[in-house]
């Protein structure tokens, strides 16, 4: 039995938005947006709202809000667009180390993998978001490049780590653990 659960967000989120978009560790590991006020966060919960693929994460027990889980279209052309996802996440770090965000990926990847039928999901994350790419890691994503995003804006300072899972792996994992 799983201990999270996902759904939509909701305007109620908005304020736990808002906390995260005034934490610069949030910021800082994961480009998470900054917000000031309460009206921004209700913005950004309407806009994951929107979004078919965007997940609040929460707890069973409690039904906490706890953290968020996205899948994004990535490709060029439309076969990588119908057959590739790319995941984004957060975890409260008040609830970090409980191993919820493996819970929870694993019931998008199940999800992507099964019912939309991705071939492959890929994940980026900042170079120094080290527990990110240890949980990669654990989920079976192979590292595959880096990007420094500084030589091609000005408006970016940061490097960018890129991961992929893909479906057969991902199949033998869950095989494995089941059994």
């Amino acid at each position: 039995m799983t201990r999270v659960y996902l759904r939509s967000f909701k305007l109620q989120d908005a304020p736990l938005l808002l906390k995260w978009g005034q934490d610069d560790d949030y910021y800082r590991l994961a480009g998470f947006a900054r917000y000031q006020n309460l009206m921004q966060a209700e913005k950004a919960a309407g806009q994951y709202a929107a979004r078919p693929y965007s997940y609040a994460l929460c707890l069973q027990k409690t039904q906490q809000l706890i953290g968020l889980v996205e899948l994004y279209d990535r490709g060029t052309n439309e076969r990588d667009l119908l057959q590739t996802k790319e995941v984004g996440f957060l975890l409260d770090k008040e609830f970090s180390g409980h191993g919820y965000m493996t819970e929870a990926l694993g019931l998008v990847f199940n999800y992507a993998f099964n019912q939309l039928k991705q071939e492959e999901i890929w994940a980026g994350t900042f170079a120094a978001n080290y527990k990110s790419q240890k949980l990669l890691r654990r989920l079976g994503f192979k590292y595959v490049y880096e990007v420094d995003l500084s030589k091609i804006s000005h408006l970016f300072s940061y490097q960018e780590k890129y991961y992929l899972l893909e479906r057969k792996e991902w199949l033998k994992i869950k095989t494995n653990t089941e059994s």
